[in-house]
């Protein structure tokens, strides 16, 4: 059988003393120095942004959807039929959002859906000026490749996305950033993310955590 090739990630390395916060929270507050803003946000924003997205076909009225009307997501939203079931819904989805402003799209989701509950949006985490820089320097072309692999199966996508978001001052440039403390080690859901960004040409970096004081 033929061998994986092994995987060769774009990283950083880091010298930083010992604090009492979170390691994310650490490398954030250092790389902030270098970028417009840094966010800490882990699975929240990409989730937020496909539930935003979304919206519609998630709560499409789909007869087994939805038992009771405080779902908030249909009952097979994490298996593979969901986008099977919804196949010609989620395309015309996909076709709009290639020709529309995603960032103006986004916010008026965000204003439109902000009193629901989405089990993809912690409203309290991803809020309005959040989506608005991410989408105002993320180009449009990244995020619908990011939403296309998570439609592919919305069970298992929806995990290992980078912890950090670094947004620049000008479209295009930002870079996604997973944190890794020493000894701690890439989980696969965060391995094959990071393959597909290399694939999608998508800036993604390991930053490695190295202790001043060890």
């Amino acid at each position: 059988p033929a061998t994986r090739r092994r995987d060769r990630f774009a990283e950083l390395e880091l010298h930083l003393p010992r604090v009492p916060l979170a390691v994310e929270v650490q490398v954030a507050g250092h790389l902030g120095r270098d970028w417009q803003a840094v966010h800490y946000v882990e699975n929240q924003l990409m989730n937020a942004l496909f539930g935003l997205a979304f919206w519609e076909e998630i709560f499409a009225p789909i007869p087994g959807a939805f038992n009771n009307p405080f779902q908030s997501v249909p009952t097979d939203m994490y298996a593979r039929e969901f986008s099977l079931r919804r196949r010609e819904r989620l395309a015309a989805r996909l076709e709009a959002l290639r020709d529309a402003n995603l960032r103006r799209e986004m916010l008026c989701a965000h204003q439109r859906y902000r009193d629901f509950q989405c089990r993809w949006i912690n409203w309290r985490r991803v809020d309005a000026a959040l989506v608005d820089a991410t989408t105002a320097v993320v180009p449009a072309c990244d995020l619908l490749a990011i939403w296309d692999r998570m439609l592919f199966d919305p069970g298992e996508n929806r995990r290992g996305f980078p912890d950090l978001i670094a947004l620049g001052d000008t479209p295009g440039h930002y870079r996604l950033i997973e944190v890794k403390a020493p000894g701690d080690a890439l989980q696969e859901s965060q391995k094959r993310w990071l393959r597909f960004f290399g694939e999608h040409d998508i800036p993604a970096s390991v930053a490695r955590v190295v202790w001043l004081d060890d």
